[in-house]
């Protein structure tokens, strides 16, 4: 189950954050979103409803709701320079990141998921979380390549 404004809002609290219109506001747009999304993308949906909040404090909030475990967050570049976020608790969800078009393709987590249970089976360990990077090629620009024989 996904967290909630109100139960994010309240661990903010716990930590001794205040609520801010702009914190409020961020959560407000992870919320109505399913998919993972990355701060820039965080921050045109924010300015759109508030011409006041600035890239920076987008950057500060998730850094700070990440911290907190408001939002779960996932690297979408084998260097880790681009995150991707979503309110935490919702199922598990990494990404394909195209080279060429930079379109991010969701993977199902199937396999991902068996192997984080062989983990647990083989070795006695806990994952409590995983990091998959995978880069290629989007289904379009696959088949751009294919029909210029680039591929």
């Amino acid at each position: 189950m996904t967290l909630t404004i109100d139960k994010a809002e309240t661990l903010l609290r716990e930590h001794g954050y205040k609520i801010t219109p702009q914190r409020t506001l961020l959560l407000q747009i992870m919320a109505g979103q399913a998919a993972y999304l990355d701060a820039e993308e965080i921050f045109q949906l924010a300015h759109l409803q508030d011409a006041s909040v600035s890239l920076a404090t987008v950057y500060r909030t998730l850094n700070l709701f990440a911290e907190l475990g408001i939002v779960d967050h996932r690297y979408v570049s084998p260097e880790h320079r681009r995150e991707v976020f979503r309110l935490s608790a919702g199922p598990e969800q990494h990404y394909l990141t195209c080279v060429r078009c930079g379109k991010r393709v969701l993977i199902h987590t199937d396999l991902l998921n068996r192997m984080a249970h062989e983990l647990v089976r083989h070795k006695g360990v806990m994952v409590t979380g995983a990091c998959a990077c995978f880069t290629g090629y989007c289904a379009e620009c696959t088949e751009t390549l294919r029909r210029t024989g680039k591929l």
